[in-house]
């Protein structure tokens, strides 16, 4: 079970995606992105997939509508509450763990 995050981290992660929304004006809406999940320094997925960002009070969530090998083996939705997020040059990058509970990175950039 994941375990809730420090309300700073929240307010960290939470910042990460709001800087993520307004990188690009259309980051801010439903768009398509580049999704690369890694693990242990290997890729295991490298798909352009539809991105949904959400701000609210105290809350942020990123909707990750994928194909049938990404709902098998991810989770569709990551909160700041359980994972973190952070902003590097363009890329919104999530540290999280898959279904099986591996740790993994999942990085977001925008389809270009």
């Amino acid at each position: 079970m994941a375990r809730f995050k420090s309300l700073a981290d929240q307010a960290d992660s939470q910042e990460a995606i709001c800087d993520y929304m307004y990188y690009r004006e259309e980051n801010k809406y439903m768009h398509r992105a580049r999704v690369l999940i890694s693990s242990c320094g290997k890729n295991q997925y490298n798909r352009i997939l539809n991105i949904i960002p959400e701000i609210s009070t105290n809350d942020a969530h990123v909707y990750i509508e994928g194909d049938a090998q990404f709902e098998r083996d991810y989770y569709l939705e990551y909160s700041n509450k359980f994972q973190e997020f952070s902003f590097i040059s363009g890329t919104l990058l999530i540290k999280a763990r898959d279904r099986w509970g591996n740790s993994i990175e999942i990085d977001i950039t925008n389809e270009s």
